[in-house]
This record gives C-alpha cells, structure tokens and sequence, in this order.
C-alpha cells in the first residue's frame, strides 16, 4: 500500500470515526500517573489497537510496531491519528526497538504495546512490555476497549474496527507496578499476572471479545 493509498484510507476513516462516540473510564487515575512524573506503558490486545484511537486526545504516546511490512503500514496509519511509532517487536524486545522507546519515553511520551503481537497467538502475553516497563521504570496501564456496532477480522487476533455511528468504552485498569529484578523467572510470573489481570477486565469489560 503506497502513501498515496494510505492517506485515502485514512480520509474515509477519519471521515467514519467522527460518528463514533467514546467514553474513556479511569482516565483520573492516567492523568494523576502524568502529574506525578510517571513513564507509562499502556497494554492492549493486538485485535483491539484500532479501538484506542480516543486516547490521542489525552496522551502523547507512541506506538511499537514491528519492522515487517504490515509494520510499515500500520506506521504510516497511525501517525495520521495523532501516534508515533517504534520500529520493532515488543515480543522480542529488540535493541533498536528498545533504544527508540527511551528516546520518546525521555521526551514524556507514552508507550503502547499490543502485548499479544505482532503474530500472536491471541491472548499470549509476550516477554516485551515486562522487561521495557522494569529497564526504563514505566508503570503499566491494562487496557481493554468494548465497542457496540464493530466489524471483526477473521485475522489470528480477531481485529476489531467500529462501525459508523459505534460506541466505544476504553477501560484504563489500575496501574500495574513490576518488580526491579530482570531475572527470567520474575519476568515469567509477571507476564503470567498481566495476563491473567487482562484476561480478567476483558472478561468483564468486552466478554464478546473472548
């Protein structure tokens, strides 16, 4: 897909999505972590990256993205709605990827991670978003989106996009605190923890979406 394509694509959504209401829940608790000089990461399900739009208007952030070629798409995309990005894979935590995101996390900028990508499977909680929130001492926000009127993928992630005239609620979790100790077996419990507490909201949150 060219920049030409690209833009296109992204005139006709931007058209759609100024039909979208939104209401985002817990945002207190994110603008408190700002005042107070936190880094954040926000996690979120690959399938429901395109669901968090709204927060571009509260959060500078960027996003990781990997270097293949849906990589260089999405990164062209998304910075049409208001989001850096960071060339690599969260899933491996890259050296590059890792060196770009102290760059923006310097700057104050958020981070997101899609903590299941870049190839899945769905709900697998990749190593990443642990070992960059414990290197750079980033507190983690869960976050799960429910939306009423969507159309869904039959990608592995299940992707989600809204439909004209959707609503969306964006759930920030409770702030989610790692440990300092990078050894493996802590990284491993702490992933398992994030996941089971994502697991948790979208159970509650967007059931559908299981």
């Amino acid at each position: 897909m060219n920049k030409i394509l690209i833009y296109i694509f992204v005139v006709i959504i931007k058209l759609l999505i100024k039909t979208v209401r939104f209401e985002i829940h817990g945002l207190d608790t994110y603008k408190d972590l700002k005042a107070r000089g936190e880094r954040v990461i926000f996690a979120i399900w690959h399938g429901q990256l395109a669901l968090f739009y709204p927060m571009s208007k509260y959060s500078k952030a960027c996003g990781i993205v990997s270097r293949s070629r849906d990589g260089e798409i999405a990164a062209n995309i998304i910075k049409y709605f208001g989001f850096d990005s960071v060339r690599g894979s969260s899933s491996r935590a890259g050296a590059m990827a890792i060196l770009e995101a102290e760059k923006y996390l310097k700057e104050d900028f958020d981070i997101i991670i899609t903590i299941d990508g870049p190839k899945g499977p769905k709900f697998d909680v990749k190593k990443g978003v642990i070992y960059i929130a414990k290197r750079f001492d980033c507190v983690i926000i869960p976050v799960v989106a429910s939306v009423d009127r969507f159309l869904r993928f039959s990608s592995w992630d299940n992707f989600l996009f809204p439909k004209p005239f959707a609503k969306i609620d964006l759930f920030l979790g409770d702030p989610y605190i790692t440990d300092k100790d990078i050894d493996k077996s802590k990284i491993k419990a702490e992933t398992d923890s994030l996941k089971a507490k994502m697991l948790n909201m979208t159970e509650r949150y967007a059931k559908f979406y299981l």
